[in-house]
Formats: C-alpha cells, sequence, structure tokens
C-alpha cells in the first residue's frame, strides 16, 4: 500500500507540473535557434542516435537531406553535438545534448528553453534510438523506413505514432511518467516487440486486422485488455493470431503503474 501510494504522488507531481533546470555555474541567455542540415552522401541506411538530456523533442518525417532540424536554448552550453560519418552503403548519425553539469530538477517553472524540431527522411532505411532524460517527446514517425526503432524513455510524457510504419523490431523501456504508443494502421511485416514499463502509464493502440499476441509479466498496478483475447497464464491472443498472415509479438515486463490496450476498429 505505501508502494502504491509514493506511485500516485510521483505522478501527480509529473502531470501537475513543469520541469525546472537550473545550471549552478552559467546563467541563461537569448534564446537563439540553430538550423543543421546533414546530408546522406551515398548511405542507404544509416544509425541514427538522438540522446536530449532534458528539452522537449520532436521528430517527424519528410526532410530532403538525410536530417534538417532546428535547435532552440537559451544555454550556450546546451548546444547540441552533431556527428556524421560514412562506411560503405552506411551512416551513422549522432545527435547529443552535451552533459548537464549541477543539475537540479524542480517543478515550479519554465524559464529554461531547450527545444529540438528534428526531420528525418523518408526513404532512407533507419536505426532509430532515442535517449531521453527530463521533458516531453513528440515521436511522430509515419512514412518512415524504419529497420528498428528503440527508445530509452526518461521522466515525463512521451508519445511515439508508429502509424503504418510496419517497423519490424521495437524497444522501449519506460521511465517515470507517460508513455503512448500507436502501432495501429497496415501492417506488411511481423513486429517483435520489447517493452520494460516504467513508473506510470503505458498506453498501446494496436491494429485491428493482424494477430497480436501479449506477454505480460510482473508489475503493479491495473493491466486493461480489451475484449476479444483469450487469456492463457500472462498471455493474452486475440482471434486472428491463428490465422493472420502478419502477428505482433508483444513481451511487456510490466513497472509500477497501469497498462491500457487499445485495439483499432475494423471498418
Amino acid at each position: 500500500m505505501r508502494t502504491l501510494s509514493i506511485y500516485l504522488l510521483i505522478i501527480s507531481l509529473i502531470t501537475a507540473c513543469d520541469f525546472r533546470i537550473n545550471t549552478a555555474q552559467e546563467e541563461a541567455g537569448d534564446t537563439r535557434t540553430v538550423t543543421h542540415k546533414i546530408d546522406a552522401k551515398g548511405a542507404e541506411s544509416v544509425e541514427t542516435i538522438i540522446e536530449m538530456r532534458a528539452g522537449i523533442l520532436t521528430v517527424t518525417g519528410g526532410a530532403k537531406s538525410l536530417m534538417e532540424a532546428d535547435f532552440t536554448y537559451n544555454y550556450d552550453s546546451w548546444e547540441p553535438q552533431i556527428a556524421y560519418e560514412t562506411q560503405d552503403n552506411s551512416g551513422f548519425l549522432t545527435i547529443e545534448q552535451p552533459e548537464l553539469r549541477n543539475l537540479n530538477i524542480n517543478f515550479d517553472g519554465d524559464e529554461q528553453v531547450n527545444e529540438w524540431v528534428i526531420q528525418l527522411n523518408d526513404n532512407i532505411q533507419q536505426d532509430l534510438s532515442c535517449n531521453l532524460g527530463a521533458g516531453e517527446t513528440n515521436l511522430d514517425l509515419r512514412g518512415l523506413t524504419l529497420n528498428s526503432v528503440d527508445i530509452n524513455a526518461g521522466v515525463g510524457e512521451h508519445t511515439i505514432d508508429l502509424r503504418d510504419s510496419s517497423v519490424p523490431e521495437l524497444d522501449i523501456k519506460a521511465g517515470v511518467g507517460e508513455v503512448t504508443l500507436d502501432l495501429t494502421g497496415k501492417w506488411q511485416n511481423d513486429l517483435v516487440a520489447d517493452i520494460k514499463g516504467g513508473i506510470g502509464e503505458l498506453n498501446l493502440s494496436l491494429p485491428g486486422t493482424v494477430g497480436i499476441r501479449l506477454e505480460i509479466a510482473g508489475g503493479l498496478g491495473d493491466v486493461d485488455i480489451p475484449r476479444g483475447f483469450r487469456k492463457d497464464g500472462r498471455v493474452y491472443t486475440n482471434d486472428l493470431y491463428d490465422t493472420s498472415d502478419y502477428r505482433l509479438e508483444f513481451d511487456i515486463k510490466a513497472g509500477m503503474g497501469s497498462i491500457n490496450v487499445e485495439v483499432e476498429e475494423v471498418i
């Protein structure tokens, strides 16, 4: 009972308050926006790593180059470090926020500015990894050509839109807060997904036209599975699992919070 009370307290603080970041050895300056553009240099597939320690991150498709991005911040030391290199037909792109020293997180203000808006190319194959700290994340990955997606969520709210992406491999480690994952739409292959729950809420929206298997282990909190799923121990399968051309397999290690599953209506 005491553990549940701690969980409810943490969630109420996250949802009710903003993050404030104080850097003791540096004062805030004028807010500026820096634009970066990276050419693929012939790479047909790219491993992209985004590391944001605190702030607001938005990732979408639509870039004509490999990457086009705007970075807005008001601390000099927060300017992101960007590196790109190629080997044969492969590229390696890293976008990283420098380590934040003397970091204190309070829940009573919004004086710091750190916002990244990153566009990636729709047609170049991507293995995308995002390591996130404190803040808000909106990953609208529809239309991208994805080999794999690996998300290490931190503290805050994280929305991951993978509708119609048919990503074959997915790895999510939830932190503290809320993770919303949309996998609805049309699928053209199988999916293997490994999800580790954190402290907070995990919301899954799943397609209604493919086979689905959910194996959910451990955790402290509610698990809400819609009607139409068969339950065998800790495994849930839908009616299409035995007959569908494609299957979505989820291995979920629940954390301390709720898991909410919705299935898209088939029209």
